[in-house]
């Protein structure tokens, strides 16, 4: 029995589980693609941005994956319990042979026209630009006052309350009620918008509401309100429902907050977080301070070595020039000799083999050659071009002089105006206690002695008070 059943599986085609795989693979994909509709089960948005979810009718299931570059234009992710369509390509999970689809279209029917319409809108106010980066306007660093368009009933209303509170209590926050839902809500929101800018007295307007279905966030997908915060020339935050939860508001808006709460920690610094960004700054300063410092004082020094270095040339070519003179000197008499030497032989020559009046006029150009080659008019001519460069040298040393006192009157000014010291003379002061300087009112308290140092001078004064001062 064994053996004739080896014999049968040795006629048949056996496949590896890959094999198999691939077959079933290839078959599916054949389909090409499909639009199929479902109920939504086992919905989750992957931390990459990927949403998975199943699709199911009865005791049927198939799965469904739509990738982060296809949800853009998703108002929101459909929730578990939803009826949807979805359109794409018909495959296969290779490693556990599980089929699946992979979307590039979503369409929720539960609310289809609402949502069509929503979408026209989205693509009406994207073609003119309302969604555009060039319009969003920064928000403020440091803003005092704080502009709220919700609802006074809402959970919104306190958590953004509780946050700026809790950041920087020395901020003032004013709320525009208005209903978030139902009819008339969007009138109210854009009115409350446009009440802020006329008042023209807040930094910052936070628009937004709590979670809820697509129904309850229509107010914030309205072109009333789109155009209201296009119009705000007062930045405007958009904090609408939970963080899956897109509105036309969201795109509109300067800034887009997950949700109030984030929306408050967006537009407020905590108090932690302003004191690192100053002391970063005020590191960078004083490294910047350094750093101009040690490059002026090398340029300094630099321009002392080159001072220093024209000097030595200087003194070595007034040292050459008395080396030639003293040569010159030394041996012009007896290069005078030699010649008086020399004519006096010619002389004598002349007067043997020829007549008086060639001798006379060979005398009268010995002589005129000898007055050229006296010591008093060699000495004359070396004297006025060692002069001429005395002169020449004389100029560049001066006109050296002045450029490098010019670069280091530069230098002084612009250390005196890095100066803390040059800050006094505009009628600042500087407080120290025990000579140590007092940044912080928590430094000192009553009845300490302190001193106070001007611009000229200094006092002596005692402590009646301390109070800390609100950041402006």
């Amino acid at each position: 029995m064994e053996e004739d059943l080896d014999l049968l599986l040795e006629k048949q085609q056996v496949y590896t589980v890959k094999q198999l795989s691939l077959i079933i693979k290839n078959e599916i994909e054949k389909l090409g693609y499909v639009y199929v509709r479902g109920e939504v089960s086992n919905a989750h948005l992957s931390h990459a941005g990927h949403f998975y979810f199943d699709l199911r009718e009865e005791n049927y299931t198939i799965s469904v994956v739509l990738f982060k570059s296809r949800t853009r234009g998703l108002i929101r992710y459909p929730k578990d319990g939803e009826k949807i369509e979805v359109g794409g390509r018909l495959t296969t999970y290779e490693g556990k042979s599980q089929y699946q689809i992979i979307a590039d279209v979503l369409v929720q029917r539960g609310i289809g026209e609402l949502r069509e319409a929503v979408e026209k809108l989205k693509k009406k106010l994207m073609a003119e630009g309302l969604f555009a980066e060039e319009h969003k306007k920064p928000l403020p660093l440091l803003p005092r006052r704080i502009g709220v368009v919700t609802s006074p009933h809402g959970a919104a209303i306190m958590d953004i309350i509780r946050t700026i509170r809790r950041r920087n209590s020395a901020v003032h926050i004013f709320l525009y009620p208005v209903r978030v839902q139902g009819e008339g809500a969007e009138d109210e929101i854009a009115r409350g918008i446009e009440i802020f800018n006329r008042w023209g007295q807040v930094d910052v307007i936070i628009v937004g509401r709590g979670g809820g279905s697509f129904e309850d966030l229509m107010a914030f997908n309205t072109e009333k309100v789109a155009r209201a915060i296009f119009a705000s020339e007062i930045p405007v935050i958009s904090a609408v429902g939970h963080e899956v939860d897109f509105t036309i508001a969201d795109f509109v808006a300067d800034l887009r907050a997950a949700t109030p709460t984030a929306a408050a920690e967006l537009v407020i610094k905590s108090r932690q977080e302003l004191k690192e960004k100053l002391d970063a700054i005020e590191a960078n300063l004083i490294s910047m301070l350094k750093a101009l410092i040690n490059r002026r004082r090398r340029e300094f020094l630099e321009a002392e070595r080159g001072l220093r270095a024209i000097e030595t040339r200087f003194f070595n070519i007034l040292r050459d020039y008395d080396r030639i003179y003293e040569r010159l000197i030394h041996s012009l008499p007896r290069s005078l000799e030699t010649k008086r030497r020399r004519l006096s032989s010619l002389t004598l020559s002349l007067l043997r083999i020829s007549p008086t009046s060639q001798a006379t006029r060979k005398i009268m150009q010995l002589r005129e050659r000898l007055t050229a080659a006296s010591p008093s008019s060699r000495v004359a001519f070396y004297r006025e071009k060692l002069r001429g460069f005395e002169n020449q040298l004389s100029r560049t040393i001066t006109i050296s002089l002045e450029k490098r006192e010019k670069e280091l009157e530069k230098f002084v000014s612009q250390l005196r105006m890095l100066s803390p010291y040059s800050v006094l003379e505009r009628g600042y002061s500087i407080v120290l206690k025990d000579k140590k300087v007092i940044k912080d009112s928590a430094q000192v308290k009553k009845g300490d002695r302190i001193e106070i140092k001007l611009h000229k001078g200094k006092l002596d004064a005692q402590v009646k008070g301390t109070w800390t001062l609100p950041i402006e």
